[in-house]
C-alpha cells in the first residue's frame, strides 16, 4: 500500500513538474515574441518619423511662402508662419541643405519635377510662376475637353447599357410577338453604333495618355486637335521660359531637362536634329507630332527673328480652334446620344405594345 502510495505520489510530482516546466517555456517564447514586437513597432515608428521618408511641405505652402517673402518679414519668423514643419525645416537649412530640394523631397507630382528643374535655373519667384504657367498650359485643354464631353460621354454608356439589358433580356422573352425581324436588326445595329463610339472615345484618350506621357519619336499622331494641343503646349512652355534666357539654345536645353513630359522629349529631339547640323527650321519641320500652322508660323517667326510675336499669335489662334473643336466634338457626342436614346425608346415602346395590339385584334 505504502509502495503504490510512493508511485502515485512520484507521478503527481513528474506531471506538475512537466507542466510548470511547459509554462516556463511557453512564457519564455512569450517574452521573446513581445521582445521582437517591440524592436519591430520602435523600427516602423522611427520609419515614419524620418524627415527623409516624408514630405517637409505641400504646394500651398510654398505658394503663400513666396507671396509673403517679400514684404519685409524676417525668414525665420516666414518659415515658422507658413511652415508646419517648421522646425524640421529650420533644422535642415542650419545642416547645409539648399531650400529648394527640401521643397521637393520626396515629391511625386509634375509640380515639385518642374520646380527642382526650374530652381536650379532661376531664384524661386520665378521658378514658381513659370511652374504655374506650365501647369495651366499644360493640363487646361484636356481638362476642358474632359469636362465637355463628361455628361455625353455617360450618356451613351447609359444607352449602351440600355440597350444591351432590353436586347438580352426583355426581346428574348416578346420574340414570339415580334412579327418583324426589321426591329432585331435595328436594335443591334445601335448596340453596334453605341459600342463603336464608347471604344472611339477610350481610344483617343488612351492615345493621348500614350503621346503626352509615354512618348517616342517612332510613334505616329493621327488626330489635328491632338497635335494642336502637344504644338500649344510646347509653345507655353517655350514662352514661359524665354523671358528668364535670352537664347532659343538655352530654352530648349532647359526643356529637355522635363523628360518626364512630350515637350521635354520632343525638346530632345529637336537638340539631336540641331546636333547633326540641321538648321533650328528644319529641326521644328521634322518633330511629326507638330501642328501644321505651328510648322507654317514657326518658319516665319525664325525668318523674321521675332519668335514671341508669332508665337503670342499663334497661342490665340489655337485657343479658338481648339475651343471649337472641344465644343463641335462634345456637341457631337451629345447630339448623337440624344438621337439614338430617342429611336430606342420608340423602338422599345412599339415591342411593350406588341402584346395589346394582339389582343386588341381578338
Amino acid at each position: 500500500m505504502a509502495t503504490r502510495k510512493c508511485v502515485y505520489m512520484k507521478s503527481w510530482i513528474k506531471k506538475h513538474w512537466n507542466m510548470s516546466y511547459d509554462m516556463e517555456n511557453i512564457l519564455t517564447n512569450f517574452k521573446h515574441y513581445l521582445q521582437k514586437l517591440k524592436k519591430v513597432l520602435k523600427k516602423d515608428i522611427s520609419l515614419t518619423n524620418k524627415p527623409s521618408a516624408t514630405c517637409l511641405v505641400c504646394r500651398e505652402e510654398i505658394e503663400q511662402f513666396q507671396l509673403l517673402q517679400n514684404q519685409g518679414v524676417p525668414f525665420d519668423t516666414l518659415v515658422h508662419l507658413v511652415f508646419k514643419k517648421d522646425d524640421e525645416i529650420l533644422d535642415e537649412l542650419k545642416s547645409g541643405n539648399c531650400l529648394m530640394d527640401l521643397f521637393c523631397r520626396n515629391q511625386k507630382k509634375l509640380y515639385f519635377k518642374y520646380l527642382k528643374i526650374l530652381g536650379s535655373k532661376m531664384n524661386l519667384k520665378e521658378a514658381i510662376e513659370c511652374v504655374s504657367q506650365i501647369e495651366k498650359s499644360s493640363n487646361v485643354f484636356f481638362e476642358q475637353l474632359l469636362k465637355k464631353i463628361a455628361y455625353p460621354f455617360f450618356l451613351l454608356v447609359f444607352a449602351y447599357f440600355m440597350i444591351c439589358f432590353f436586347s438580352d433580356f426583355v426581346l428574348v422573352q416578346m420574340k414570339d410577338y415580334i412579327s418583324s425581324n426589321s426591329i432585331l436588326i435595328l436594335i443591334q445595329v445601335l448596340k453596334v453604333l453605341f459600342g463603336t463610339s464608347i471604344l472611339s472615345i477610350l481610344l483617343y484618350l488612351g492615345l493621348y495618355y500614350l503621346f503626352f506621357y509615354k512618348y517616342d519619336a517612332r510613334l505616329k499622331c493621327p488626330f489635328s486637335l491632338m497635335k494642336k494641343m502637344i504644338s500649344l503646349q510646347f509653345v507655353c512652355m517655350y514662352q514661359a521660359l524665354e523671358k528668364t534666357y535670352s537664347s532659343t539654345q538655352e530654352v530648349l536645353e532647359t526643356l529637355s531637362l522635363m523628360d518626364f513630359s512630350i515637350v521635354g522629349m520632343v525638346s530632345n529631339e529637336i537638340l539631336d536634329q540641331l546636333k547633326k547640323g540641321n538648321t533650328l527650321e528644319e529641326c521644328f519641320l521634322v518633330i511629326h507630332v507638330f501642328d501644321a500652322s505651328f510648322k507654317k508660323m514657326i518658319q516665319y517667326a525664325l525668318n523674321g527673328n521675332r519668335i514671341s510675336i508669332f508665337f503670342d499669335l499663334y497661342i490665340k489662334k489655337c485657343r479658338l480652334d481648339l475651343e471649337k473643336s472641344v465644343k463641335k466634338l462634345s456637341n457631337g457626342i451629345q447630339l448623337f446620344s440624344y438621337i439614338s436614346i430617342g429611336i430606342l425608346v420608340v423602338v422599345v415602346y412599339q415591342i411593350m405594345m406588341m402584346p395589346l395590339n394582339m389582343l386588341n385584334q381578338f
